[in-house]
């Protein structure tokens, strides 16, 4: 989310409404832009990445159903539509083709602040099962696989990408050895013919940046003549 505090987008053709939503919103702590048509709508919506958007689906130059497939190419933020079209159709297109939730005008002012809550509360546990999947900890270790990053008691490593790509393997299979040939294939993408110069030189650098003999929880260890091996003191 952005910063503290959630940023909404209003989408609404409706000045009074539009305006009144935005100040329920405000006085729960949230940052809040008004756009009046689609075309501005997606501009904002690329521009200041939105946490959840509230969208009219009668527009001056369109509907919000178009719009709600257009923010789906580039964001999976909740989209909430708030409509006065009552015709379950127009329920299920919304549901179908990316919505999150649907409200019908006239709505109760606490039924929309409570969708909106639960809409950012459930993105929030998503995205945070994600980063629980894309993060691998092994004691002082941290390895961020989006960020490419490793982190040894909070410190970056400052890995290059080569050296990142190896710790993450070896990572991976813990405890495992795995030959020289085994990671040099897969890293650098061809045959090592009998020569391992490249890899332990890349593997002293990375023990280095690790620190790991400063660290005691973990090593990357070396059986000479066959490879190398992770695992934890």
């Amino acid at each position: 989310m952005n910063g503290m505090k959630p940023l909404i987008l209003i989408t609404e053709d409706d000045r009074d409404m539009a305006l009144l939503n935005a100040r329920l919103l405000k006085r729960q702590g949230y940052n809040v832009l008004i756009t009046f048509t689609a075309a501005e709508a997606q501009v904002l919506a690329y521009e200041n990445s939105p946490d959840l958007f509230v969208l009219d689906i009668e527009l001056p130059d369109g509907d919000g159903f178009s719009l709600c497939k257009e923010i789906r190419q580039y964001t999976e933020a909740p989209v909430l539509f708030l409509t006065g079209k009552v015709d379950s159709k127009d329920k299920v297109t919304g549901l179908g083709i990316g919505g999150d939730y649907y409200l019908t005008k006239p709505y109760d002012r606490n039924e929309f602040l409570a969708v909106i809550e639960s809409l950012l509360r459930k993105e929030k546990q998503m995205k945070k099962k994600i980063d629980e999947v894309s993060v691998i900890r092994r004691g002082a270790l941290t390895l961020k696989f989006s960020e490419k990053k490793a982190f040894v008691d909070g410190r970056d490593a400052e890995l290059t990408t080569k050296e990142f790509a190896i710790l993450m393997m070896l990572v991976q299979n813990e405890d495992k050895e795995l030959t020289y040939c085994t990671i040099y294939e897969s890293i650098w993408g061809m045959s090592m013919n009998n020569n391992s110069s490249a890899l332990r030189q890349q593997i002293s650098r990375l023990k280095k940046k690790l620190d790991e003999d400063e660290v005691y929880d973990f090593s990357i260890l070396n059986d000479w003549g066959k490879g190398y091996r992770f695992t934890m003191k």
